[in-house]
């Protein structure tokens, strides 16, 4: 009869609960959102399977299945693009499960439920593959795979199946056997995290932007491939995309390991020999070992384990690049293939009831703040002043408008502590009202230029009861740009924008601008017809823009007045947009229609 003593000796991998012939064992999840097995005495008939199939009581025994003491390693990505954009690195996942469903078989990993828990399946559809590849971060249910694939396998199917070592591990050991129509996949794993901290983070977002998620991506390439971004879309459209040093539950995990499992501190299936035929991996540092294998778009680590994964890897190299490379070039980016995650120093009992009882954001503060250390600090601070130093020159007249606008104003919002200011550049001509109210809550660049020596102006003006508001990060106006803000209208700005030369922004209304967005050169964005009126009924001569999340504008494009422009959407150069626009809509011409729907892009 199975008996955990210590949370540290149990992977959670649920070969014992698959085992089990009198259904003794059931599965309970603690505090942490851990599951564990739990043996009723009166159903146990004593039969000892669920001992012999715990894989964390034989890795010895796993280890002696004929794997290689030193595998081929390769570096490999995907020959198509688009296949690489929507993996977690390389794309070398999808080409081995294309080449499974080529041979008519199986393919078995972890997906999303409708409420964003993971859990595997195995399936011979070929649609579920975009279900199956990328990461999910936190732990899957794997309770009813292991019987699936035997009995899969016993009718004499072929199938490939991907998950952590230990649950790899556990299926090896309920088989028994090593069937020669499985394909085992396994991947370098930084620990386990626990679902209920991922769905609290995800509930925080939610009610921050308003809405339920309706997907989910970890290892986002939006802003490539290193960025480790998570991006999330809601009901409404709004979009997370939030690189991994700032993203909470990214740094709680690749940073600071809070929200492991308990047996991943003591993982006892690092190096080598494998258990799998095929372990697969971020690249890292394939910069510094083979440049020609690396856009920051996903490269992978391969490890041929066994004979029989180097037999199906070389029937699907068609699909892929690939280059021999030496364990040497790994190691230095992928110390997890051989040394367990450290342990943090907290409480972790006090932890997880703080994530049961605090709001996440919370939570964050106060067991994992961000990581700079004070001399990254000073540094990032210094550097704010340098460019500030380059971008104001030495006109004393700048410097008094900085000091004026940002310390002495009455109708002016800002953190001075966390540097989050209005800062107007040398050649900038303000004319803000006394009663404009200007809410900085990130940082806000105004008249930046790239060409020493330039005196192109920039204009921005406020008048009586207008308003900016930036709601977070950092947005950077360029040289030559005119904003104005009428009477009583207003100005809203979102972090990570640029704002390039030559721009003009009227607004008589109300002008929403969305986080990540790239606004070109010689772009007009205006919510009114100015002080013309059509004499028609129903005319009115302002309306709201609206400009959401990453959307990137070329350049002369004139966007009008009562225009949405969804997330992720393209706006070709010289197009005039007078309509909505749907997300991840490529629109020109004018008028602007579309041309490709479903876009993605990235910067």
């Amino acid at each position: 009869m199975i008996n955990i003593s210590r949370k540290e000796d149990c992977n959670g991998c649920s070969a014992c609960f698959d085992i089990c012939p009198s259904k003794a064992i059931t599965l309970e999840t603690d505090i942490e959102g851990f599951w564990y097995p739990r043996v009723d005495s009166e159903l146990c008939i004593d039969c000892g399977l669920c001992d012999k199939t715990c894989p964390e009581l034989h890795v010895g025994e796993l280890k002696q299945n004929g794997c290689f003491e030193h595998p081929v390693v390769l570096a490999s990505r995907h020959k198509d693009d688009k296949i690489r954009r929507e993996s977690t690195s390389g794309g070398l996942f999808s080409a081995l499960a294309e080449k499974m469903y080529e041979e008519d078989g199986y393919v078995g990993g972890a997906v999303y439920t409708d409420d964003f828990y993971a859990r595997h399946i195995v399936s011979d559809k070929r649609d579920d593959l975009v279900r199956i590849r990328g990461s999910k971060h936190f732990q899957s249910e794997t309770a009813g795979l292991f019987t699936q694939v035997k009995s899969l396998l016993k009718r004499g199917e072929k199938v490939l199946v991907c998950g952590a070592p230990c649950q790899m591990a556990g299926l090896r050991l309920f088989l028994g056997k090593n069937d020669k129509n499985l394909i085992l996949v396994d991947f370098i794993c930084l620990g386990i995290n626990s679902p209920k901290v991922f769905h609290k983070h995800l509930q925080s977002l939610e009610q921050l932007y308003g809405a339920k998620a309706v997907s989910v991506q970890g290892k986002n390439k939006d802003l490539g491939w290193r960025s480790l971004a998570y991006k999330i879309r809601f009901a409404n459209d709004r979009i997370y995309l939030c690189e991994g040093k700032d993203d909470a539950f990214t740094r709680g995990f690749v940073s600071l390991h809070i929200n492991c499992r308990p047996a991943c501190y003591e993982c006892k299936y690092k190096g080598f020999p494998r258990i799998s035929d095929i372990t697969l991996g971020d690249f890292w540092g394939i910069e510094k070992v083979d440049k020609t294998m690396d856009d920051n778009m996903g490269t992978s680590v391969v490890l041929l384990n066994s004979q029989k994964g180097m037999d199906f890897f070389h029937s699907m190299e068609d699909k892929v690049h690939f280059t021999e490379k030496n364990m040497a070039d790994v190691f230095p980016g992928n110390k997890a293939l051989q040394i367990s995650i450290e342990k943090p120093s907290i409480n972790r009992d006090e932890f997880y009831a703080d994530v049961d009882k605090l709001d996440f954001a919370d939570v964050v503060k106060k067991y994992f703040p961000p990581s700079l250390n004070i001399f990254q600090k000073v540094k990032n601070k210094l550097a704010i002043f340098e460019d500030l130093a380059f971008q104001m020159g030495c006109s004393p007249k700048a410097y008094l408008q900085f000091l004026r606008i940002n310390f002495f104003r009455k109708n002016t919002q800002c953190d001075v502590l966390h540097a989050n200011l209005f800062y107007p550049t040398r050649y900038t001509v303000l004319n803000i009202h006394k009663s404009a109210v200007l809410s900085i809550n990130g940082s806000l660049l105004l008249g930046h230029k790239r060409i020493k020596g330039s005196r192109l102006e920039t204009r921005f003006a406020i008048e009586e009861g207008g308003s900016l508001i930036l709601e977070k990060g950092f947005v950077s106006i360029f040289y030559g740009t005119d904003i104005l803000v009428f009477k009583g209208a207003s100005l809203k700005l979102n972090g990570q924008m640029t704002i390039n030369q030559n721009v003009q922004i009227i607004c008589m209304d109300s002008i929403t601008i969305g986080e990540d967005v790239m606004i070109s050169r010689d772009v007009v964005i205006r919510d009114n017809d100015g002080g013309h009126e059509i004499l028609s009924a129903g005319y009115k001569k302002t309306a709201p823009v609206v400009i959401g999340n990453h959307v990137w504008i070329g350049q002369g494009v004139m966007i009008m007045k009562g225009v949405t422009i969804g997330n992720g959407a393209i706006i070709s150069a010289g197009a005039w947009v007078s309509t909505n626009v749907k997300p991840n809509a490529l629109v020109m011409g004018d008028p602007a229609r579309t041309v490709q729907k479903n876009v993605e892009w990235r910067h």
